[in-house]
């Protein structure tokens, strides 16, 4: 048995999201605020804490609509309830179970015709029983209108209700519980987009846990010593957890199901139960020893004792847990056991501390979850059916306080400490370990395979609403194209995995763009330089590869290339294609995969430079994604100004910033090509001259990285521009984050 799928629907920024499931371990992955926190906190409230779900859980764009419902019913006589519990929270749950499973699914199967294979569940907010919802609201808001009849002062001041949302502020608990409702395996959505399937006229609820015996769900929150209002998941074991990392704070009750002796002792129990018992008669009579002369004076003023009065009697009682509880119960051996010398746990560090109580409370659910060692011996209820065939663990920001490299190592082994059970290790168990984890660390997305990333992107809102968010599977992304995606795969493993946690992508040519687009986006534009960017260095020739996953992301994306321009020529009868200075009329080509295959997928140099030098040369339909590269830009040299066309980064920044590039010439360790440049400023006649002079010594050897480099020595780098077809690209993309449509 296994989970699917999972959609959540109105809840939070999750209007309607679907979550597959990967069959071992899931990655939320995405941009801060992007809907990851929802999507957890969704699942904790359906699956495990069953309630707790309030207002302000509900989609924010969805309250127009509800009250919109709720102010029609001052005329409507007779009330349906189902436009409005559509625009209430649910989520529709997907399984996957086998015929040899039914005895644990009999009460999710929609018909006698199932077979195996998926079964669905919906949980949703439903009135409960006897409450009339109407009838409340409508009464509530007459007594507000007695008292207050002309409704809200000069000064905003009214009476509650107001509307309905502040209404179901304080009744949405007494008013509503979760109830689950069988669904059509048939209309299985295999493709988008997420709706939620009609449920059946006259279907009947199950109540409000149709899970238990199925799922044994634990979840390791955030631990960010804060939390959302009124969250609580009831689990007073797990709760004292999560205030700590050390593992002291998880051991008792470790001990408590698992290990303690006055638990249906065994014969080596009962010597451990002895010692105790020693110990403490032994202590016990030191104590009477000891306390003999107080106890004696205390007599002597009448209080306590006499015929009345009982005596005073000082005594202990160890029970074996006592033994654990203080601060030294966990310790570390820092110098092995010639030395003996050992320290407290808070000693360590703190990343330390954090991944050991991780890992350890990942052992705990799982002995939990087998039962192992004394857990049995709880008293069994008429729910208990066994151990539940699948176990599902959240875990919420794991890389707080953990190391990068202790990073990778937790999310490598986490399913597997998971898995660390004789019934659990062999292939074909019984029993179903699934794992869900949202991080904003590009080091654990490293360490899980891409198939296993789920994409949350933020949608932004057309009509000033707050802004929801869906999600892209990583699954398939690439097709049949095993070349491409083995590629992106292993390029992300090596360099770039932050993409997926970015507000913007900046695609780049080389290393001179890596080393000052930042300086640049820094000192002039400043809503960029607020922004998270991911800068990936990949050329025009592999850019194109990137296109599956930048268009699935759909995050803002910018790709600033080179024209690449070649043109055919004869050498010594045979005909060939080398580079060359841009120019129209000239029959020259483009040599860039970018632009001739995916953005604006034109080869001709003429039509690529027929866009207006000021306008933003292409952008994609339908999605945030544009290309820039070189086109004419005036330059002025003395009295002489006229359009030339660039054609790489380098000789564009220097058309741009002749006098930033002289500076820079004159710095004592100046490379040869920054100083062949500012000499060829010095000897130009006419920009056409100066154009010519860049793109041949380009040619040759080009330090770039070198020349950038230099450019970071002069005294005042607020004075370097970007050129004009990257200062196009940036505004546009400033627009972006903005969400301000258009390119212009």
């Amino acid at each position: 048995m296994k989970l699917t799928r999972i959609e959540v629907f109105n809840f939070r920024k999750l209007r309607r999201a679907r979550l597959d499931m990967s069959d071992k371990q899931t990655l939320l992955v995405g941009a801060n605020n992007s809907g990851k926190t929802s999507a957890m906190k969704a699942l904790r409230k359906f699956l495990k804490d069953r309630g707790g779900i309030d207002t302000r859980d509900v989609t924010a764009s969805n309250w127009a609509a509800i009250e919109q419902i709720a102010g029609a019913w001052t005329q409507e006589v007779e009330v349906d309830l189902s436009p409005l519990l559509a625009q209430f929270p649910f989520i529709d749950v997907w399984l996957h179970a086998d015929t040899s499973e039914l005895h644990h699914v009999a009460h999710l199967i929609p018909t006698l015709t199932w077979t195996g294979g998926l079964l669905g569940v919906r949980l949703r907010l439903e009135p409960k029983k006897g409450a009339d919802i109407k009838a409340q609201y409508l009464a509530a808001r007459e007594a507000a209108q007695t008292l207050q009849p002309g409704g809200a002062t000069d000064k905003g001041f009214a009476l509650w209700p107001r509307d309905f949302r502040e209404f179901l502020d304080k009744r949405l608990r007494d008013l509503f519980e979760l109830n689950a409702h069988l669904l059509d395996p048939t209309s299985f959505a295999t493709t988008a987009p997420v709706e939620p399937q009609p449920l059946p006229p006259l279907s009947e609820g199950i109540g409000s846990n149709p899970f238990a015996g199925l799922i044994h769900i634990r979840e390791i929150n955030a631990q960010r010593g804060f939390a959302d209002a009124g969250d609580s998941n009831g689990d007073d074991d797990e709760a004292m957890s999560a205030t700590s990392r050390k593992i002291a704070s998880q051991i008792e009750p470790y001990f408590r199901k698992h290990i303690d002796p006055e638990k249906d002792p065994t014969p080596s129990d009962v010597k451990a139960l002895e010692a105790i018992h020693d110990a403490e008669t032994t202590f016990n009579a030191r104590l009477k020893d000891g306390f003999a002369d107080a106890i004696k004076e205390l007599e002597s003023l009448g209080y306590p004792g006499g015929l009345s009065n009982p005596k005073l009697f000082i005594a202990t009682q160890i029970k074996p847990v006592d033994g654990l509880d203080h601060p030294a119960a966990v310790q570390y051996d820092i110098s092995g056991d010639a030395s003996g010398v050992k320290l407290p746990e808070g000693y360590n560090g703190l990343g330390f501390q954090n991944l050991i109580s991780m890992v350890f409370q990942l052992m705990r659910f799982r002995d939990d979850w087998m039962q192992v060692g004394k857990f049995k011996s709880k008293a069994v209820t008429p729910d208990d059916k066994g151990i539940e065939p699948l176990q599902l663990v959240l875990i919420e920001e794991p890389e707080a306080h953990l190391h990068v490299q202790v990073q990778q190592v937790f999310m490598a082994r986490a399913h597997k400490v998971l898995r660390n059970h004789k019934d659990l290790e062999q292939e074909g168990s019984a029993f179903t370990t699934q794992l869900v984890v949202s991080t904003h660390s590009g080091h654990i997305a490293h360490a899980a395979a891409f198939e296993e990333l789920r994409y949350f992107k933020r949608e932004l809102p057309s009509q000033g609403v707050v802004p929801t968010a869906s999600v892209a599977n990583m699954t398939g992304l690439f097709g049949e194209d095993t070349e491409t995606r083995r590629f992106v795969t292993r390029y992300l493993l090596t360099t770039h995995f932050d993409l997926f946690f970015a507000d913007a992508i900046i695609v780049i040519e080389g290393a001179a763009e890596r080393i000052l687009l930042p300086h640049l986006i820094h000192h002039h534009y400043p809503d960029l330089g607020a922004a998270y960017l991911s800068f990936l260095e990949l050329g025009g020739s592999h850019a194109h590869r990137l296109r599956p996953l930048v268009e699935a992301l759909e995050v803002p994306t910018l790709i600033i290339t080179d024209l690449d321009a070649v043109a055919e020529v004869n050498k010594g009868g045979k005909v060939v294609k080398e580079s060359v200075q841009p120019c129209c009329g000239a029959a020259q080509t483009t040599a860039n995969h970018v632009l001739k295959t995916w953005l604006p997928k034109l080869g001709e140099i003429d039509a690529l430079l027929a866009s207006p030098p000021k306008a933003l040369c292409h952008t994609a339909p339908d999605r945030p994604i544009a290309v820039s590269y070189q086109t004419p830009q005036n330059v002025t040299l003395g009295s002489v100004s006229t359009n030339v066309t660039p054609s790489t980064f380098e000789d564009a920044l220097v058309l741009t910033n002749p006098k930033a590039v002289t500076d820079a010439a004159a710095t004592e360790f100046s490379c040869v090509m920054t100083r062949t440049f500012a000499k060829s400023i010095a000897d130009a006649q006419a920009p056409e001259d100066l154009a010519k002079a860049l793109f041949e010594r380009l040619a040759k050897r080009p330090e770039k990285a070198a020349f950038a480099l230099d450019l970071l020595y002069i005294k005042d780098i607020k004075a370097l521009r970007a050129p004009p077809y990257i200062d196009t690209g940036l505004a546009w993309l400033a627009r972006q984050l903005k969400g301000v449509e258009g390119a212009a």
